[in-house]
């Protein structure tokens, strides 16, 4: 499915007709579409780039997820979900690590990862440094649309059939919000009709995600047992 399919529904919950009169389609209302997909994969981790093969540097802690296509980080990377290899890796956090080991900065450089982190959401560390270079396999959260303004409508949506729905609501309720009055208070309940399908999608993509076990002992990739409420 593309944008464009979905054209219809969107233009009829904003009034409009096809094509639109007072909103531009390329501007406005593809733009509102797209930025729905971006808050619904920044929230649920949906669209993914799994199992790539990332290379990492001896005596290095922190690794870019920008422009580092040359360790094997694919363009488009939002952030880090997981890290696998022939041995257990932990995930954990910065304030995790400080609590394990205050001086783990210091720690000297080994030839297997004790524990990985997530470093916001533009890069990640390791513990302990590597001595020599080695290859681990990595899960990210992707770019839903990869490409820049203005979209044309050919964007293909990476979701499954039953949430692309959520893309009409976002739309619909971003741009009557900018009307005011009557139209801004029936946006905001267009909006968390958007929240429930983001809800629906997260608890199935909890799901898939529960499914990807680790290469070393088969357990779930989760932080820690209070990770899942």
């Amino acid at each position: 499915m593309i944008l464009s399919d979905l054209l219809t529904d969107t233009l009829g919950r904003i009034e409009e007709s096809d094509p639109p009169v007072f909103w531009n389609l390329q501007g406005e209302v593809y733009v509102a579409m797209v930025d729905a997909l971006f808050e619904a994969a920044l929230i649920t981790g949906v669209v993914q780039a799994n199992n790539v093969l990332v290379t990492l540097a001896a005596n290095t802690t922190y690794f870019s997820l920008q422009n580092n296509t040359a360790i094997g980080i694919p363009v488009g990377v939002i952030a880090a979900l997981r890290m696998r290899a022939p041995w257990a890796i932990r995930k954990t956090s910065l304030i995790g690590l400080d609590n394990y080991y205050l001086a783990w900065q210091q720690a000297t450089p080994g030839s297997q990862i004790t524990a990985w982190f997530p470093l916001g959401v533009s890069a990640f560390g390791i513990y302990p440094q590597l001595a020599s270079e080695a290859t681990v396999t990595m899960d990210f959260i992707q770019c839903p649309v990869n490409e820049a303004r203005p979209y044309s409508g050919s964007e293909v949506i990476p979701l499954q059939d039953e949430f692309t729905c959520l893309l009409s609501k976002y739309a619909a309720a971003a741009l009557r919000a900018k009307e005011g009055g009557v139209d801004a208070e029936e946006a905001e309940t267009v909006f968390q009709e958007y929240l429930e399908d983001v809800k629906s999608l997260s608890l199935f993509q909890q799901r898939v995600d529960s499914l990807t076990y680790s290469a070393a002992f088969g357990g779930q990739s989760r932080v820690n047992p209070r990770e899942v409420v």
